[in-house]
């Protein structure tokens, strides 16, 4: 008995040197990424203690504004343990979009980067090389795909998606952004984002109408 005690007491020891380096090089990586798109687009960084205390699973964002859209980009997760899903998201408010609901993604998207769609059913509007365009309800699309070029979404083939609900531009990946790929990745989403807002905004007579 007093044998096992000592085993497990000695793997318990184990974890927690190992875990935090481990959490810590993850955290790290994120972290260079994020002080890129800082400095880049003059984000502000904001972190967030966890119950565990200060640097124990702490999370990260960034927000500011984007050819005068509010912007923000944060990982967020559903579930416990094995079943645990991580996602990072950058999302642009443009609230006078109203309800309506679009989704872009191609047949390789990630199934686990994909949205749903609701209301209504998912009906396609438009495609654009191997993406397509989804709607929602009577939704009409205000030329999404008449912009994005299919050599332009090539970049997201096989990661993450693109949706419109309700007042929120968003592209979304599986996992944290923890390399330079996906950063490049959402500095384009970044920009794409803002096209198709200008887009709705042309469609609807802006903001202010």
């Amino acid at each position: 008995m007093t044998n096992n005690i000592l085993i497990i007491g000695a793997i318990c020891a184990v974890a927690l040197l190992i875990v935090p380096g481990l959490l810590g090089r993850s955290k790290g990586k994120m972290l260079s990424q994020y002080g890129v798109l800082e400095k880049r687009f003059r984000l502000k960084r904001h972190a967030f203690a966890s119950k565990w205390g200060a640097g124990i699973g702490e999370r990260h964002s960034l927000s500011g504004e984007y050819r005068g859209y509010p912007v923000a980009i944060y990982d967020h997760f559903k579930g416990e343990g094995s079943n645990k899903r991580v996602w990072t998201s950058l999302t642009l408010e443009a609230t006078f979009a109203g309800e309506r609901e679009f989704i872009i993604e191609s047949s390789a998207t990630d199934d686990e980067a994909r949205f749903d769609i609701a209301p209504g059913e998912r009906v396609s509007c438009g495609e654009a090389g191997d993406f397509k365009i989804w709607r929602s309800g009577e939704d009409t699309d205000p030329g999404f795909l008449g912009s994005l070029k299919s050599d332009r979404l090539a970049a997201f083939r096989g990661s993450g998606a693109f949706r419109l609900s309700k007042g929120f531009f968003e592209y979304r990946e599986k996992g944290r952004l923890v390399d330079e790929a996906m950063r490049l990745r959402f500095q384009e989403g970044l920009l794409i984002l803002a096209e198709m807002a200008d887009r709705v905004s042309e469609y609807v007579g802006g903001p202010d109408s």
